[in-house]
């Protein structure tokens, strides 16, 4: 597979492009992402699904701008598809000629159920929970699929989109009418999704496309959620439902000091869409997907040789944080052993949740990419560049987490009272250990010792002058709830 590699997604309200980075066998990242609101289904629906002159000059001229831009980047392989809008099309051959010949791009048409599927390959392989169904709303058909740990199992399109769904009511001010139908409509075609769901003990949504990320965004507003990332953001579904009413209810006028201009027309039917959906399938949970058709499309092609999975120990945002900017994976791999240790020493008195192991493993996987900027302020700059890197496969709260481990992964523990989002971090007692845990095993790197647990008092014995003082400096935890544990360090 190529290095770089363009991923182009013609969808009915915008054209997007997404270039990506790999860096190893399964380790790759985002370098440049754009679209372009070209509208190819405009007026279509009103024609016969015929794609309308000014529409094509539209995407045409934007095709060609995207692959000057993907030239730029030195991407060696351009894959371009496109959905609804299309393959609905009956000139869509014309369409197809023209771009091919004045901007040098092979479009691929891909069905309801193709599209599905890749939007299903990009969460299971880059969401953080790995079973449920996702929902992409696109602008003329929106696609379901079923996961259960990492694996498809289903795959719907329907014919309901929120352009589709523009032009057929809310212009004629019918919200009432556009609910009926797209509940009867989603009923009546998607039966077998809902069978799935009633054999999910809890039913995850995994919200794709346009209207939910646009939507995402004003949630976070609203509740002035500290972190700025979409992919993974979770809401609670009957604070989502309730919003989601009011939404829809508004004049579009109301709406434009929250969404974007460009959006207004499509946000009050796509969410429709959405509403109608949770009302059917009445699910525990809704995470906003960051990822969709354009990383599955990568995916595919990355992993065609491996079913479109990818292996469940690696993770590619880890994979490729390592491969950029770490020089010693042995470092890793003993701080690790030392943390692995000390947890099990810890989790006999205080029952840490085994999920903190994992905590543990990708902090130190990660715990020296900030010194190849700055060796003095190595701890901020790791913490920072996992926060903001640990795209795919992380909760945010374990993002969050894993940055506070490196951040105070030397002398200081985190502070009660400090800048901190504790409603996204274990519970304080926790987090402290978990930090102790991490500063010893850190100072242990480059030697070695024994951890024995004798009356409520953890020894650490050493044959090193150097590690015994470094260890001598860390602050023990700061428990407010459990018991205190001595620590006593010993030179041999």
């Amino acid at each position: 597979m190529a290095k770089i590699t363009t991923i182009i997604d013609i969808g009915s309200n915008s054209a997007r492009m997404a270039i990506f980075k790999k860096t190893s066998r399964y380790g790759f990242h985002l370098i440049h992402e754009v679209k372009s609101r070209v509208r190819i289904s405009e007026g279509s629906y009103a024609n016969h699904s015929y794609l309308q002159d000014y529409a094509m000059d539209r995407a045409i001229r934007a095709l060609r701008e995207f692959k000057a831009v993907s030239q730029s980047f030195k991407s060696r392989k351009l894959i371009c598809v496109a959905t609804s809008a299309l393959r609905d099309a009956p000139n869509k051959s014309e369409f197809i000629s023209l771009v091919r010949k004045e901007c040098g791009i092979n479009i691929k048409v891909i069905d309801g159920h193709k599209e599905a599927y890749f939007g299903a390959v990009a969460c299971a392989n880059l969401a953080h929970k790995k079973s449920g169904i996702t929902i992409d709303i696109g602008g003329g058909s929106t696609e379901l699929a079923c996961i259960k740990d990492g694996i498809i199992l289903d795959m719907v399109s329907l014919n309901l989109g929120s352009i589709r769904l523009k032009e057929l009511f809310f212009d004629n001010n019918d919200t009432h009418g556009a609910y009926k139908y797209a509940s009867e409509y989603i009923k009546k075609n998607a039966d077998s999704i809902m069978k799935f769901a009633r054999s999910l003990e809890d039913i995850n949504i995994f919200g794709i496309g346009g209207s939910i990320r646009a939507y995402a965004k004003h949630e976070m507003n609203i509740e002035s959620y500290q972190l700025g990332f979409l992919h993974g953001y979770e809401l609670n579904i009957n604070m989502l439902r309730n919003r989601l009413k009011g939404i829809i209810e508004s004049n579009p006028k109301e709406l434009e000091e929250i969404f974007d201009k460009s959006r207004i027309d499509s946000i009050r039917p796509g969410l429709l869409i959405l509403l109608a959906i949770i009302d059917y399938l009445e699910p525990h949970s809704f995470i906003v997907s960051g990822v969709g058709v354009r990383e599955g499309v990568f995916l595919h092609d990355m992993l065609r040789n491996h079913h479109a999975k990818i292996p469940n120990n690696i993770n590619p945002s880890l994979r490729a944080l390592q491969d950029i900017f770490l020089t010693n994976i042995n470092d890793s791999k003993n701080i690790y052993k030392h943390a692995k240790e000390l947890f099990n020493i810890m989790n006999r008195i205080y029952k840490l949740d085994s999920i903190y192991l994992e905590y543990l493993r990708v902090a130190s996987s990660l715990y020296d990419l900030g010194s190849n900027f700055n060796f003095y302020k190595g701890s901020k700059h790791s913490a920072y560049i996992a926060l903001n890197s640990l795209n795919y496969g992380f909760s945010h709260s374990m993002r969050y987490s894993i940055s506070i481990l490196l951040e105070f992964s030397s002398k200081k523990r985190p502070k009660a009272n400090s800048n901190v989002c504790w409603n996204l971090l274990p519970d304080y007692d926790t987090l402290q250990i978990l930090s102790f845990i991490f500063a010893v095993s850190i100072a242990l790197c480059k030697g070695n010792a024994t951890f024995i647990m004798e009356n409520n008092t953890l020894n650490i014995n050493v044959d090193s002058k150097i590690i015994y003082e470094s260890l001598l400096d860390i602050n023990p935890p700061k428990l407010q709830e459990q018991n205190v544990f001595d620590i006593r360090i010993n030179l041999d």
